[in-house]
């Protein structure tokens, strides 16, 4: 019998105040059109989860004059407060294969974030009772990484396995840091993954 994940928690609350702002509310923002005309004006941001399937472009903070849907077979990408997605084929279809990732790093090496929400997954509520996870939920959101280099090439990193598997086509030119990862040094490892391009597109 398969019983789903549950998560007790006392209280969250919705405002993220490390980041200094709120999900679900409209921020000043732009767009990147197929021409590569960036649009200014106001991004609905939403979560991690449903920003990666489009988000809302309105040319006023309250969304009543002209509105866009921003999807990732349509604009190259977007940016919301300190949240900037690239649209690129990845993920499972939802209908369509395009997402938007979160984009982590760029340089030598482009970094990027993609997030799914467990199956069956249910958060406590601070009244005692369970609900079913959503994605403003982000806190329990899995993610997995992929990484695009100067030559067009993609890595899907899903777990630690594949990073392992991938580092020698990926930072074979840095002999340094590729022994770091092979030795598993504190630092070194797949949920450093951001340091760690970061690191290697120094060279």
């Amino acid at each position: 019998m398969k019983f789903p994940f549950i998560i007790i928690l006392i209280f969250i609350p919705l405002i993220v105040l490390s980041q200094n702002y709120k999900l679900n509310t409209r921020y000043p923002g732009y767009f990147i059109n197929i021409k590569g005309d960036s649009i200014h004006g106001y991004i609905l941001l939403t979560n991690k989860l449903e920003n990666q399937r489009g988000a809302v472009y309105s040319s006023d903070a309250k969304g009543e004059k002209i509105i866009i849907h921003l999807l990732a077979d349509q604009v190259r990408g977007y940016k919301v407060k300190d949240r900037t997605y690239t649209a690129m084929y990845y993920g499972e279809p939802d209908p369509a294969a395009e997402h938007f990732v979160l984009t982590v790093a760029e340089g030598n090496l482009d970094l990027y974030e993609y997030f799914t929400l467990p199956d069956e997954f249910y958060v406590g509520t601070n009244t005692g009772g369970q609900r079913p996870a959503t994605g403003d939920d982000e806190q329990y959101l899995q993610k997995e990484f992929l990484i695009v280099n100067k030559e067009g090439n993609k890595f899907m990193l899903p777990n630690a396995n594949a990073f392992m598997k991938n580092a020698d086509l990926i930072f074979g030119s840095n002999a340094d840091l590729l022994q770091k990862i092979k030795d598993k040094k504190k630092g070194y490892r797949y949920n450093d993954l951001e340091e760690i391009v970061k690191e290697f597109n120094l060279q």
